[in-house]
């Protein structure tokens, strides 16, 4: 129910579909069955939550981490069947190193995952981009992104060689990159430049053993052998690997994009698909504020009954900032210590 005042039966049915989908990958289409058969529940969702696009200042955030092309199917009026769309996810989160801007996540729904996507999406950003390996973030202008590449795909290269055993130069691959995870963890809220400091003096001589071993390995295995492909990638990407040596800001993976998009997957499969491109790109302003809010520990119901509350009553648009997560969370807050 929305806090001021009563909520409509409309607000009700806005919300709990919105949340349902999102959060517990509940399709929209099955909720309006069960609940209000007669009613355009669909219509109802997709108009009141996407049409202020009440996010639009939260893709500007600071990525850090970026994350390209999570299929999403889409409905091609005319075509009798499905295409292929995307959601490119974007993040913050600045409390590995006691940074005060609050955390985000961004998603941003496009037609395809070439770089043409990926250059609109941080057409205007400057600063890190953290990520895997794919073509397209390093053709991303050098005076304007700092490209940091994931340790976490390193090393998933490796385990994939290394579970299925006998597998002495993955496994002592794997010995090296967990030491720089758990230097990790002695350093985590830190100021960056204590772990900066705490890195150079650490990590850097496990950096460079790692990178004289894999490179004294490279000439001993096949060429065509997956041990040699892991290591030419992890060789290939080294620069950007290392780049969290000198810069207290980057952490070591891009988790926190890979574990913000494991909900939209569960929510593809059971939605099936989106019905338009619009719609498609309503899914993602409502994911990125549920999944924000999750990351700041707002309850996504009792959030979006407030934020639509305040739609509803025609909140000025030139205020929207104002219903973000995080400025939410602080007004709430600012309301209880003066009660």
């Amino acid at each position: 129910m929305a806090e001021h005042g009563t909520a409509r039966p409309s607000d009700v049915y806005v919300i709990d579909p919105a949340t349902l989908k999102v959060i517990n990958r509940f399709p929209v289409g099955r909720h309006a069955q069960h609940v209000v058969p007669s009613y355009d529940l669909k219509t109802l969702w997709v108009t009141s939550v996407g049409a202020r696009r009440v996010p639009g200042s939260l893709t500007p955030i600071d990525p850090r981490t970026g994350r390209h092309g999570v299929p999403v199917p889409v409905l091609d009026p005319g075509r009798g069947r499905t295409k292929t769309g995307y959601f490119w996810s974007m993040a913050r989160d600045d409390r590995p190193f006691g940074g005060t801007d609050p955390p985000a996540v961004a998603y941003t729904y496009a037609p395809g995952r070439g770089a043409v996507h990926l250059h609109t999406l941080l057409r205007d950003y400057r600063g890190i981009v953290q990520c895997d390996g794919y073509a397209p973030y390093k053709q991303l202008p050098d005076d304007a992104i700092t490209l940091a590449f994931c340790w976490a795909h390193v090393r998933r290269g490796f385990f994939e060689i290394a579970r299925k055993g006998n597998a002495p130069i993955a496994t002592q691959a794997l010995m090296r990159i967990a030491a720089l995870y758990r230097i990790e963890e002695t350093i985590r809220g830190k100021s960056a430049e204590q772990r900066r400091a705490v890195r150079r003096e650490q990590s850097a001589p496990h950096c460079d053993a790692l990178k004289r071993f894999l490179e004294r390995q490279l000439g001993r295995v096949s060429a065509k052998a997956p041990i040699a492909q892991a290591i030419r990638y992890t060789l290939k990407h080294w620069q950007g690997l290392t780049r969290f040596l000198d810069d207290g800001r980057i952490d070591l993976d891009s988790n926190i994009v890979e574990r913000s998009m494991r909900p939209q997957v569960l929510t593809r499969k059971n939605a099936l698909f989106a019905g338009h491109d619009d719609g498609a790109q309503n899914w993602a302003i409502v994911a990125s504020l549920i999944e924000t809010s999750k990351l700041s520990g707002i309850d996504p119901y009792r959030y979006l009954a407030d934020v639509l509350f305040h739609l509803v009553n025609l909140w000025p648009n030139g205020r929207l900032d104002e219903l973000l997560p995080w400025n939410w969370a602080a007004a709430k807050d600012h309301l209880q210590r003066a009660a």
